[in-house]
């Protein structure tokens, strides 16, 4: 499902995060057309080193400054189990997902209307 899913949005990069939210259990990120929700821990890295993460303290500021950056790259993570994307972001910090499910770990929502599921 992840290279579909790649392949699928690789045209339409970069891909503007309007919006990007986390309630304690779902990160969700909304474009004009398009959205990718998960359940799964995920972070927020940047030259090698962990910036911030899930469950830190003050992460509505922090996701706040990814707002209006657009996704620039799309790739798996992991070479042994290539089940979870990893987005660039155009200032370069990249944004890593790790399934914490096996059932539906991660949606996104293509702008023609295509849904990909992550684990399937």
């Amino acid at each position: 499902m992840i290279a579909r899913l790649i392949q699928s949005f690789m045209q339409l990069l970069p891909l503007l995060i309007k919006s990007i939210s986390w309630d304690g259990d779902t990160l969700t990120i909304h474009g004009d057309d398009w959205s990718f929700t998960t359940l799964s821990a995920w972070r927020i890295s940047n030259n090698g080193s962990v910036e911030f993460a899930c469950w830190d303290k003050e992460i509505d500021e922090l996701l706040a400054a990814l707002e209006n950056l657009s996704i620039v790259e799309i790739r798996h993570q992991g070479s042994e189990v290539q089940v979870d994307p990893v987005f660039q972001l155009s200032d370069g910090r990249i944004l890593e997902v790790f399934s914490s499910d096996t059932v539906e770990p991660w949606v996104v929502q293509h702008p023609n209307g295509d849904v990909f599921v992550g684990g399937r």
